[in-house]
């Protein structure tokens, strides 16, 4: 182009029109961005936003338990839990433990990793950790922690130590039932390349846990961290329910979540203990007992075919 040819015909204000096509442009990206913020899924983080801790991704297939039948658990029927509320607190919690602040049904991590399903009482003085069973309603054992023995509480991500193979392991697990879960259901077409990688992928948690410590910063004796039969751990480590994922009002997912612990729990502790937002490390390198452990929910009181533990 030549500059004879600008010299041709009317004379245009261009900034004007320049102006005109920026507030076009603007409008037009506010409105594809409003109807991408209706159809996308919400982002899920932790509690705290723990700076320098991995977020739970958009990715639906990165939330926990996503296909879990929430229906085969015994603490899903209408009432049981409230039920064993109440027959936890009236024959365990004495005068001396004060009245009771709140009560969640929680998953406790153990030291090996495993996952059991616990009843979580607060009361003024103390916390119980119960197992309770959902199928003939009485409570089998618990655990007393004076709140007054609580050194440090720790809320934040749980991850898994940068060499453990967990993550792989459960990558693997998940691929592997993903192909079996289309195979059954004949959804080849839905399987496609891309997604079958995906599912494969290493998978941590993605969940955010609560651990309360009463061990004054000390480490874990070799005699007690290598018995997969010790009981007495200075430390309780809990996550929400599985059931907090499968339940539609923040109403009925009060009781499984591990965050109304924590709130309540902080405002309860006392001035010397110490309350930490930081990522609660999972010392589990290897972990196939607890893979098949974890990925049966053994630890759950559920129906099983045509038995039920």
């Amino acid at each position: 182009m030549d500059d004879s040819s600008l010299d041709e015909g009317p004379s245009v204000d261009f900034g004007r029109a320049t102006l005109e096509i920026a507030k076009e442009n603007e409008a037009s990206h506010q409105s594809q961005g409003e109807t991408s913020s209706r159809n996308t899924v919400p982002e899920i983080t932790s509690a705290n936003n723990v700076p320098g801790v991995a977020q739970t991704p958009k990715n639906v297939t990165t939330l926990p338990f996503k296909r879990l039948d929430a229906h085969t658990f015994f603490s899903d029927r209408n009432d049981v839990v409230e039920r064993a509320i109440k027959d936890c607190t009236d024959t365990l919690t004495k005068d001396v433990d004060g009245e009771i602040i709140g009560c969640w049904l929680l998953t406790q991590i153990s030291l090996w990793d495993t996952e059991k399903e616990r009843l979580v009482l607060l009361t003024q003085n103390a916390l119980f950790s119960v197992k309770y069973d959902f199928i003939s309603l009485k409570a089998l054992e618990f655990s007393r922690v004076p709140l007054s023995e609580i050194d440090t509480v720790v809320n934040g991500e749980l991850v898994y130590p940068p060499t453990s193979l967990v993550p792989r392991l459960n990558g693997l697990a998940e691929g592997v039932s993903s192909i079996f879960h289309n195979a059954v259901r004949q959804q080849w077409s839905s399987f496609t390349a891309r997604s079958s990688f995906g599912e494969f992928e290493s998978r941590g948690r993605n969940m955010v846990g609560l651990q309360l410590m009463w061990n004054k910063g000390k480490p874990l004796p070799l005699e007690k961290k290598w018995n997969p039969f010790v009981k007495n751990i200075p430390w309780l480590t809990f996550a929400s329910h599985p059931l907090f994922w499968h339940k539609g009002t923040d109403l009925e997912k009060m009781k499984f979540d591990v965050e109304g612990l924590h709130v309540a729990l902080v405002s309860l502790i006392g001035e010397n203990c110490h309350v930490v937002s930081n990522s609660i490390v999972l010392e589990n390198y290897l972990g196939l007992g607890a893979l098949l452990h974890n990925r049966n929910a053994l630890g759950f009181f559920k129906i099983r075919g045509k038995v039920s533990f």
